[in-house]
């Protein structure tokens, strides 16, 4: 029956394999992020009072490893997504900060030693409105490392940038930046890869190495 099971496991695996073949390959990569809340500034009640000190955000961000590095500078990488699945999505409160899938303009940025630094960040530009029209104007995720020991390249990896590497970890989420607005600040204090990109990573590794 054990070997039964393991068969079943195993079938369904690689249906995976051939249904998911981008992310077999390396290429579609999503990381699950958790982070605590520091402070909240919400002036005008834009947040419902939903939002406080403490609480705890989760989500994930989508990333495809294929893609071009489109900044010219050496030590510096920009990757620039501008199409769904590629996005980053939070929730905190029973309210979602979403990438607008319809509008995408959502970026990784790597560096290594650049100005005497490393750094990793996303951000994305266009998101959607909360559920009362409020404007999402920036979700903002920056790690920096004085030391420059935190990367060795400025590539894209199918991992995640280990936390405790970074000496600064600052996660924002904020509305319009002229009118009426509010901030969310925190910090990561989790990301892993999803599980079943994990499992499909994994089934591509041992495929390939099965074919060489």
């Amino acid at each position: 029956m054990k070997t039964k099971g393991i068969l079943v496991i195993l079938l369904v695996a690689m249906c995976g394999v051939v249904f998911w073949p981008q992310v077999v390959q390396g290429k579609l990569v999503t990381i699950e992020i958790e982070a605590v809340v520091d402070d909240v500034s919400d002036p005008h009640n834009l947040l419902g009072g939903t939002v406080e000190v403490s609480d705890t955000i989760t989500g994930w961000y989508t990333y495809d490893t294929s893609t071009a590095d489109s900044n010219p500078l050496e030590n510096y990488a920009a990757y620039w997504y501008y199409s769904p699945p590629c996005a980053i999505s939070l929730a905190v409160g029973g309210l979602d900060f979403t990438t607008n899938p319809n509008d995408v303009n959502y970026r990784i940025a790597i560096s290594n030693g650049y100005q005497s630094r490393d750094t990793y960040s996303l951000r994305s530009i266009n998101n959607l409105p909360l559920p009362n029209g409020t404007l999402v104007e920036d979700i903002y995720w920056l790690l920096e490392d004085s030391t420059e020991a935190a990367v060795s390249t400025d590539a894209l990896s199918t991992s995640p940038p280990v936390l405790d590497d970074w000496q600064f970890n600052r996660l924002l989420i904020s509305g319009p930046s002229r009118g009426e607005s509010f901030s969310i600040l925190a910090h990561v204090t989790a990301a892993i890869p999803e599980p079943l990109t994990l499992l499909l990573l994994g089934l591509g590794t041992m495929f390939s190495r099965k074919r060489k």
